[in-house]
């Protein structure tokens, strides 16, 4: 029996409604070859992301500082209300399924925050969640998540699989 391990990756801004089902499939599919499976929450709080969300306030819309930066507080409140829920999601389905899961909160890049533990992890999956965007923008400017399995290939660290919320 070999020791399997699944990296799910969520932030303030990555995280979906299909991040349990996805992780209880992989963890499925190492079951059925008799493998022990554990699950590694990884809660990335972007910074940077809430700072840029700022800056194109301040530069669009100017609100006055007081206001804009309560609409600022009250968007990093609310992403990270909907990924602490999916956090809990995924410790409740996985105790039915009596997997055993480890939840990490760290601060950081995601890119960074994931490559980093998956690599001290030996993840074997490493699961994440497009930011939503239009297609023509993740051309355009790039995706951290394509980042993430660009990266984790070429450093040879798990599979990875990216979810796509819509």
């Amino acid at each position: 029996m070999k020791k399997r391990r699944i990296l799910l990756a969520v932030s303030t801004s990555r995280y979906s409604r299909h991040l349990v089902d996805h992780t209880l499939h992989e963890a499925a599919r190492f079951r059925e070859q008799g493998d022990e499976v554990i699950i590694d929450v990884l809660y990335v709080i972007e910074k940077d992301d809430l700072a840029r969300v700022g800056q194109v306030v301040g530069d669009d819309g100017f609100l006055g500082v007081s206001p804009q930066q309560g609409v600022i507080d009250a968007l990093g409140a609310e992403h990270n209300r909907m990924a602490l829920k999916r956090v809990d999601e995924v410790r409740i389905e996985a105790r039915r399924h009596e997997l055993q899961v480890n939840v990490v909160r760290v601060k950081g890049r995601f890119v960074d925050q994931v490559l980093e533990h998956a690599d001290r992890l030996k993840s074997d999956v490493i699961l994440v969640t497009r930011a939503e965007r239009p297609f023509i923008s993740r051309i355009l400017f790039g995706s951290e998540c394509d980042r993430v399995a660009r990266l984790a290939r070429r450093d040879g660290l798990g599979q990875v699989i990216i979810d796509d919320p819509r």
